[in-house]
């Protein structure tokens, strides 16, 4: 009986073409993984920097309304209105958000700190709240 080579050699390569589809699809798979994640990345770092222009626009109106009355202290009834606009979540979007005016030798510094949605109050990973801070000299 005679061995036909034309079989052996097909035999040789039976299921090679499944094991290359097989590493395609987990290629494709670790690249899709990939790309899910750096979205997600994108999406976190594009709500934090819309937070901080939130923040610098609130900060620039205090700021403004002090340039306009030509004082270095801001007047209590301006001061107070701004604070509830700050701390107000659904007006700016900023949680647990607050805002200080502080006067000292003749420099105006203005913060506006609010807690980001991924770094909650009391959670583990911290409570370092986000930070604006402006400066200014009339």
């Amino acid at each position: 009986m005679k061995i036909n080579q034309k079989n052996l050699k097909k035999n040789k390569q039976s299921g090679v073409l499944l094991i290359e589809v097989l590493f395609a699809i987990v290629i494709l798979s670790v690249g899709i993984l990939g790309l899910v994640g750096l979205q997600a990345v994108s999406t976190r770092n594009s709500l934090g920097a819309q937070d901080r222009t939130q923040a610098s626009t609130l900060a620039n109106e205090i700021v403004s309304q002090m340039y306009l009355r030509k004082s270095m202290t801001p007047n209590a009834v301006d001061l107070a209105a701004w604070q509830a606009r700050v701390s107000n979540t659904a007006l700016t979007g900023l949680q647990a958000s607050a805002g200080t005016v502080l006067q000292a030798g003749g420099i105006v510094t203005v913060t506006v700190s609010w807690q980001a949605p991924d770094n909650k109050i009391g959670a583990s990973t911290g409570n370092v709240p986000h930070q604006y801070v402006t400066q200014f000299a009339m």
